[in-house]
Order: C-alpha cells, then sequence, then structure tokens
C-alpha cells in the first residue's frame, strides 16, 4: 500500500508520499504531515461544510462545549480525497501498531465556529485514535493555543515532567495544515475554544485490528 495511489481529478496521489514519516512527540502519541492537504481541502472542504450546513440546521441551538457540527457517516461517501484520508489513516495505524489488518470502527468530521470546543474525553471501543487537520486555525491562532488539539494523560509521560502519573502538563501536537496525530485511544485529548472568525475543520477515526462487535452509537464518545 505505500506505493498504491488514489486518483484526485487528474492527479494521481500516493497514500503515503515519500519522504513522510511518523514522528513522536511522546512514547504514545505520533504525528505526520503530509504536503498534499492543499488539494485534499480544495475537493473534501466544500462538502464538508455542506454537511455541517445541514448538521446546524437540524440541530438548532448546540451546546459550545459538545465539539462543533459533527458530520457522519464520510467513510461511505463517493469522495476520493475521503478515500485518501481514509486508506492513509489505516496505513498509520498498521504502521504504529505493526499489524496487518485496520477496521474503522468510527469515522466523522467536526467543524468548529467562533467559541466552540470540547473537554477532556477518550475513546472506549478501539486501540487508536487519529485526527487529520484538514483546515485548522491560522497561523497567529494556531501560536495562541486557539482551537488547539491538547492531551493531558498521567499515562502520557511528557504530561508528567515532575512526577510519573502526575498531571502537571499538557501536550499540543502541530496544528499545521495536513498534520495527521495518533494515540491511543484510551489516552484524554480536548480541543481549546476556537476564537478564529472562519472555521476550523479536523477529521478523526478510531480504529481497531479487527471489525468490532456492536453498534458503536450505543457506547457514546463521551
Amino acid at each position: 500500500m505505500l506505493n498504491e495511489h488514489i486518483q484526485i481529478g487528474p492527479i494521481s496521489v500516493p497514500i503515503w508520499p515519500k519522504g513522510v514519516r511518523i514522528q513522536n512527540m511522546d512514547p504514545m502519541v505520533y504525528f505526520a504531515v503530509f504536503p498534499d492537504n492543499d488539494l485534499i481541502r480544495s475537493v473534501a472542504g466544500p462538502k464538508l461544510l455542506a454537511g455541517e450546513e445541514a448538521f446546524r440546521k437540524a440541530e438548532g441551538d448546540r451546546w459550545v462545549g459538545a465539539g462543533g457540527a459533527k458530520v457522519r457517516d464520510i467513510g461511505s461517501w463517493p469522495c476520493p480525497a475521503m478515500t485518501l484520508l481514509h486508506e492513509r489513516a489505516k496505513l498509520a495505524f498498521k504502521m504504529i501498531t505493526k499489524a496487518k489488518t485496520a477496521e474503522i470502527d468510527d469515522c466523522w468530521a467536526s467543524v468548529y465556529r467562533k467559541g466552540e470546543f470540547i473537554g477532556p474525553h477518550a475513546h472506549r471501543r478501539t486501540e487508536m485514535s487519529l485526527v487529520y487537520h484538514l483546515e485548522p486555525p491560522d497561523p497567529k491562532d494556531r501560536a495562541e493555543f486557539n482551537g488547539a488539539l491538547g492531551i493531558t494523560d498521567p499515562r502520557v509521560a511528557k504530561c508528567c515532567p515532575t512526577s510519573p502519573g502526575c498531571v502537571t502538563s499538557q501536550i499540543y501536537p502541530p496544528l499545521d495544515p495536513g498534520t495527521l496525530v495518533m494515540f491511543p485511544s484510551f489516552v484524554v485529548h480536548y480541543v481549546t475554544p476556537y476564537l478564529g472568525d472562519g472555521h476550523r475543520i479536523s477529521i478523526a477515526w478510531n480504529i481497531a485490528r479487527e471489525k468490532l462487535q456492536g453498534n458503536v452509537a450505543d457506547q457514546p464518545l463521551l
């Protein structure tokens, strides 16, 4: 799969571009930055914003701490840019865990508007969770940790710099466009309030080695 490509319009895009490597922030937290986000965003972005519009019409007044608009069922979209991201996420899972198989248990996009955030939480059904920054906050906002994905967990060593198991710090993975962040699903993470005037789009996956029994909707995310 490292050498496979997906066609997006006239462009043949490698699932894993040469030179992209997975880096560690901590033994439990990884990230990789992909160079083709502009192409992916140009195709997937408008579709996700249309999904956001439909979600907000259906939800009405939504609590700002609920993690923005959730665009679901994107795993089945006939969209080559989304297919590329799904295959990329599964490959990253295999590379980190050394597993031969990868099954997406759940996948969704989150579209944040001004003031929206989500508090500390973890995921229960799967082995790894992955977050892709399709349209992160602009550089000024990123520098001030607005709309930032953060991790704070006693099992993550860098969150406990003074004493093992005692959380006295947080870590913030890179927020650059095209960044894929990966960590065990049990790791506690959150998104700080987005204070920009536009929107922030991220895509998330929960992945296991094999297809899980039951319906993910029966086990809420929070």
